[in-house]
């Protein structure tokens, strides 16, 4: 349940700011453990979670209105929620992701 009212909060930030595609936050208490266990040995305090929002000419849109990436900030690193900033970042680590599985997009 805790999950589903994440994902509400994450559709909200969008209707609250219908300009912006993508948004970063902190990861919430046990938020994605699995996929930031997958991530190596890091301190929970540097977790954030990047969201970006899927869009409508993409073939996840119709599975995924949003997609979440779990995101290690360095200790000392703060990271604007700007889509200046946001957008490109997602796009490399998509782009390194589809790299170690072999694809290309």
């Amino acid at each position: 349940m805790a999950e589903l009212r994440l994902i509400d909060a994450d559709l909200q930030f969008f209707e609250d700011h219908p300009d912006r595609r993508a948004h970063i936050r902190d990861a919430n208490p046990h938020e994605m453990n699995g996929e930031f266990w997958s991530l190596g040995p890091h301190d929970s305090s540097r977790r954030r979670i990047l969201i970006w929002l899927v869009p409508r000419s993409h073939p996840l849109k119709g599975r995924y209105p949003v997609l979440k990436i779990p995101f290690l900030a360095f200790a000392d690193e703060t990271i604007a929620d700007e889509d200046r900033v946001l957008l490109p970042l997602i796009d490399k680590l998509m782009h390194d992701a589809a790299k170690e599985q072999g694809k290309s997009r």
